[in-house]
């Protein structure tokens, strides 16, 4: 390390630029890349109501000094932060006034560029030489849980796993405030947050490449982030919901609530391990999803984890956040369930080539080539309720709607900004600027609602869908004030 930072210190200055200007170039070549895939989706209404919709109306009501609740998609609504305990949306609030419903789509796709400059700091001050930094880069944006997370609306867990790097970094270069700055930055993101960096931070204390005056603050950050996330769980967030229950506990194998997930780590260890990899909820192809997401993960760098023990061991507690779960497809590659995957083997892959007697290109360029491999199998993927043009960033489909979208997006753009709207799903992320808004076939006080019958009919089977449309149509109550074979729109009459 002490020689990496001689080395840039005595390098010309004109030298240094070229050297900076070469990452940065790659960086916005990826940038792109991802950019081509989250921006023609919010553009041709494939984001949704859950999440950017909710999120996004989330934001709105924080940055009108309102707490936000769920009323959007439940019947029985509660605080919003009872649902995920999530201080991002506060937080980007403001930004929802320059850049509207775009807010997070933007953020989430700066969170990931974020994350792969985090992750060649990281390669350059262990001493890496730039070209391995930069594989870091290309290998994290690659991931095929990264492509996951950008095709699929937004996650704050995605901006939380790409400040992972800037931790580690810190960590490194014994900046203890810093380093916790970046931690509490990370824990806000969402309440199980703490169960990864918790132990993560604590693995991280016995690394030689951690200095040894940091290791106590690690020590301190870890066991704050087990306890902040336990507190959460297990009081915080179901006394918001006045429930008295975490709503997200989907744990059976683990016992009825968060606390009974402790007891269980000893009483049934063989029950726990055995359900990393087989099904335990017996669904149809459940051991079969399992495999494959191991498949795709080791082959995408997986295996340095393995070869790296350490660092495998900080990406225990997200595999079995993953595979304990009750929703199989919790266990999958889709979406943005295997984002975090990605900083860690981003940085310790190359370490580990680094390594490798034979230095030579071939090695880096095999196992980024493998990656690419297993990220184009998972744009193939086929899951039947998915829509596989949101990913397939390579086909015209992506780019393309088979209606006008424009006209779409013209006539909800027209509606009466301050009124009660219930509306199809992929309508509600570009209607969440409001007071008031449903996910249909939530209606509760609406003036309009806002149907899009060549979309997807979520949550309503097509039947139950076509049944409610007729009904609006038959009933005196609503009219038809636009009907169309792409849009329908009902007005209260």
């Amino acid at each position: 390390m002490g020689a990496s930072r001689t080395t840039q210190q005595t390098c010309p200055q004109g030298l240094r630029a070229k050297g900076s200007a070469t990452p940065l170039a790659l960086l916005a070549l990826l940038g792109i890349l991802h950019a081509l895939v989250a921006f023609p989706n919010h553009a041709l209404l494939r984001t949704y109501a859950l999440d950017l919709g909710l999120y996004t109306h989330s934001l709105w009501h924080y940055a009108h000094g309102i707490m936000h609740d769920s009323s959007l998609f439940l019947e029985a609504p509660a605080p919003m932060l009872a649902d995920h305990f999530d201080l991002y949306l506060i937080l980007f609030s403001p930004l929802v006034y320059i850049t509207g419903t775009w807010t997070l789509v933007i953020v989430q796709w700066l969170s990931l560029l974020v994350g792969a400059w985090g992750v060649y700091k990281v390669l350059r001050e262990v001493g890496l030489p730039q070209g391995r930094a930069m594989n870091g880069m290309v290998i994290l944006l690659l991931f095929f849980g990264v492509f996951g997370a950008s095709a699929y609306d937004y996650h704050s867990s995605v901006v939380a796993a790409m400040m992972l790097p800037w931790f580690i970094l810190y960590t490194i270069r014994n900046a203890p405030w810093r380093a916790a700055l970046v931690f509490l930055f990370m824990v806000m993101g969402k309440e199980n947050m703490g169960f990864w960096l918790g132990p993560l931070s604590l693995l991280l204390a016995g690394s030689a490449m951690v200095p040894l005056t940091m290791r106590r603050t690690l020590m301190i950050l870890g066991s704050t982030g087990v306890v902040w996330s336990a507190v959460t769980v297990a009081w915080l967030m179901p006394w918001l919901a006045g429930a008295g229950t975490y709503a997200h506990f989907d744990y059976s194998l683990l016992g009825p609530g968060p606390l009974d997930a402790f007891t269980a780590l000893w009483k049934k260890p063989l029950s726990l391990l055995s359900a990393l990899f087989l099904d335990h909820m017996e669904v149809v192809d459940g051991s079969a999803i399992k495999l494959e997401f191991w498949v795709l993960m080791i082959l995408s760098g997986g295996w340095a984890l393995i070869v790296r023990p350490r660092w495998g061991l900080m990406a225990l507690p997200l595999v079995a956040q993953k595979m304990w779960n009750d929703d199989p497809v919790k266990w999958s590659v889709i979406a943005q369930y295997s984002v975090e995957f990605a900083p860690l083997i981003a940085i310790t892959m190359p370490l580990v080539l680094h390594d490798v007697p034979l230095q030579r290109k071939w090695t880096i360029a095999l196992a980024v080539l493998v990656l690419v491999g297993c990220t184009i199998r998972f744009m193939d993927h086929t899951v039947a309720y998915q829509d596989r043009s949101r990913i397939r960033i390579y086909q015209a489909q992506h780019y393309t709607k088979p209606y006008d979208h424009r006209r779409v997006l013209a006539l909800m753009d027209a509606l009466p900004a301050h009124a009660s709207i219930s509306a199809q799903s992929p309508a509600v992320p570009h209607l969440a600027l409001r007071d008031t808004l449903y996910q249909f076939p939530l209606v509760r006080n609406a003036r309009y609602i806002t149907l899009l019958p060549l979309e997807s009919p979520y949550p309503l089977s097509r039947s139950d869908y076509d049944d409610r449309l007729r009904e609006l149509h038959g009933s005196p109550e609503w009219e038809a004030i636009v009907n169309s074979e792409e849009v329908v729109l009902f007005k209260r009459r």
